[in-house]
């Protein structure tokens, strides 16, 4: 079979097949609600790089290719024929830039053995007896627009927009509420509009991961947010029609979505087969048929309010909690600082998105005043071997007492700070040894006396004088190297630590913190401070390796 032999998913071979045996099914790729129609679906939506390249070349003229061929050659195979005009297409490019000197297409157009295949395919695809149907073209495409924005682990899985949560009846009534309002009235999914700041983001702020339920997640995806969604149709505004004629179009729409949605992940999903062999798409049909009934709930004019109390805030906890477990794999990583750096800015990035769809939508407590809430600290985390490197700071403050003049020389040692010492009286010794000038602070009684007197201003416990005694000790007695190397490692466990602390501190925020907003500042407060940690020492970190492994880092 085509699909197991090139790799390639079954829902990207039938928007190609559809194409190669009815031109007119390119139609159903067109948005022709903007003011410049334009194909929704794009090349770069295939994963499947050959599929990719074939949708290109019917686009940019293989389909008139196709029909200039049939018509020049009447007796001919009309699957030969579709597919030279096809292979034709799909050649030109390479030989172009074969002749411009690419190696790389010179490569490729000599590998025969791969073109014959490719021909072979396009061949099979445009027999009549291919598995699929021309009509429902758009909902391949949308699977396979779909599964380029949400890759998934299984074979064949287009994609998974939602995880389920805590989550009851009563909810779930209230979320299909603010979809039967839209089904009812087309014109209030304009409540849910906004101008995001990132060309990139969804003009509607409320988005299918808000939803509780995975199956009214993919609904509002399919009715709104989605490529080709339901609102989008011809039939969803036509004033010739009913207003339940328009309604059934939308619910139907939607409805065949869902059981391709199934179709296509049924290959490694047994739930989803499950659902295809029970009919659960005419069940929630009904159930959308209900909703979309004026009286459903008490006013479906306040769809977008109902949106945010009952579905866009109970959702913001989760979400973060989910960004703490992101923020504790990047500590735990063995990426360089600078990658870490950059994956937590992204999480901030995603805080920041989130904040601004919530600024968007309707506050339903706009003007009431909340009493501050004290900071909520951290759950007591116990200090593993992969944080702690107490013997690693005892090595690093006995070079440095030996030759504080290794603080100015380029190298990690050069950034160390205060908290990359998780002992008090390292830390303090450190930050006098900062202070001190090279003779001074090579004088065992002058640096260990002003030790104490920073520890005393800071208002910290006091010092350990037999730690302090152990280190001057160490110092005149051990020889031991530059303190490079070990800088660099203490300056890894701060990064990492500090986005453990991060995560543990956002974690136990979307735990306790009643109010959405507030619960998105402190985030920010801590995925910032771990930001700060990890490009700051970026330069000195660990080389970034060539490729990027998801294995934990083996730090002592």
């Amino acid at each position: 079979m085509n699909n197991q032999w090139f790799g390639a998913p079954q829902h990207e071979l039938n928007v190609i097949s559809s194409m190669l045996r009815d031109r007119s099914a390119v139609d159903q790729l067109v948005d022709w609600n903007r003011p410049d129609p334009q194909y929704w679906l794009r090349d770069d939506h295939f994963k499947t790089p050959w599929l990719g390249d074939a949708y290109q070349a019917l686009l940019e003229g293989g389909l008139s290719d196709i029909e200039q061929q049939l018509r020049a050659y009447p007796h001919v195979d009309p699957a030969q024929a579709t597919a030279d005009a096809v292979m034709a297409r799909m050649v030109a490019p390479h030989q172009q830039r074969a002749a411009a000197g690419d190696p790389r297409a010179h490569a490729a157009l000599s590998n025969s053995e791969y073109w014959g295949g490719v021909h072979s395919a396009i061949r099979e695809m445009a027999q009549p007896t291919w598995p699929s149907n021309t009509e429902d073209a758009r909902h391949d495409a949308y699977v396979t627009a779909r599964a380029a924005q949400h890759p998934s682990t299984a074979e064949d899985v287009p994609f998974q927009l939602a995880r389920g949560r805590g989550y009851d009846e009563d909810a779930r009534t209230k979320e299909l509420a603010v979809i039967g309002a839209i089904l009812n009235n087309p014109e209030r999914a304009e409540q849910f509009r906004y101008n995001p700041s990132s060309p990139d983001s969804s003009p509607y702020w409320l988005q299918p991961q808000d939803f509780g339920d995975p199956a009214t997640a993919e609904i509002w995806d399919a009715l709104i947010t989605g490529p080709d969604p339901a609102i989008d149709l011809p039939s969803a505004t036509d004033p010739t029609l009913t207003e339940e004629q328009r309604t059934e179009a939308m619910i139907r729409h939607i409805s065949v979505r869902l059981y391709y949605n199934d179709y296509h992940r049924s290959t490694g999903d047994e739930a989803a087969k499950a659902r295809l062999e029970s009919n659960a798409d005419q069940v929630i049909a009904a159930h959308l048929t209900r909703a979309s009934r004026p009286d459903f709930s008490p006013n479906p004019d306040n769809a977008s309010v109902y949106a945010v109390s009952f579905i866009l805030e109970p959702s913001i906890p989760a979400a973060v909690e989910d960004l703490a477990g992101q923020v504790r794999d990047h500590g735990l990583s063995d990426a360089s600082l600078y990658q870490i750096g950059i994956e937590l800015r992204t999480d901030e990035y995603t805080l920041d998105q989130l904040q601004e769809r919530l600024d968007a939508a309707p506050r339903t407590l706009a003007g009431y005043s909340t009493p501050d809430q004290p900071a909520i600290p951290a759950p007591q985390q116990s200090e593993g071997p992969s944080y702690t490197s107490r013997p690693t700071e005892h090595r690093v403050l006995i070079s440095l007492m030996q030759d504080p003049s290794q603080l100015h020389s380029d190298g990690p040692t050069r950034s160390l700070a205060a908290q990359d010492f998780t002992q008090p009286e390292h830390a303090y010794l450190f930050k006098a040894i900062e202070s001190l000038s090279p003779a001074e602070a090579q004088d065992s009684w002058i640096l260990a006396n002003q030790a104490h007197q920073m520890a005393r201003y800071d208002g910290a416990p006091p010092l350990n004088h037999e730690e302090l005694n152990n280190i001057a000790y160490d110092a005149r007695t051990l020889h031991v190297p530059p303190a490079d190397q070990s800088a660099a490692h203490l300056v890894t466990m701060t990064v990492r630590r500090t986005a453990r602390d991060a995560s543990a501190a956002v974690q136990a925020a979307a735990q306790q913190t009643a109010d959405p907003r507030r619960l998105i500042d402190r985030s920010r407060e801590h995925l910032q401070q771990a930001t700060r940690e990890a490009l700051r020492y970026h330069q000195q970190s660990v080389p970034e390796p060539e490729r990027h492994s998801t294995q934990h880092a083996n730090v002592a």
